[in-house]
């Protein structure tokens, strides 16, 4: 990336070390022996999971425009 793209990969890298430990847990949640808790542990990752996306076809956009 070009150095006019290091405040996205900066915030990128930023908010995947933040997303990361509730991602973790919805994934331990998971395994609850509560339906409803494995539920709302899958919600909880889903929504992490598409943040995420949002974020790599954020940066790929980017890319794609400084190229």
């Amino acid at each position: 990336m070009p150095d006019s793209d290091e405040p996205l990969r900066r915030l990128r890298h930023d908010l995947r070390n933040i997303l990361s430990p509730a991602l973790l847990t919805a994934d331990i949640l998971a395994s609850h022996a509560d339906p409803s808790v494995r539920k709302q542990a899958e919600t909880i990752a889903t929504a992490i999971e598409t943040a995420t996306a949002r974020l790599r076809q954020a940066s790929q956009g980017v890319k794609q425009d400084g190229q």
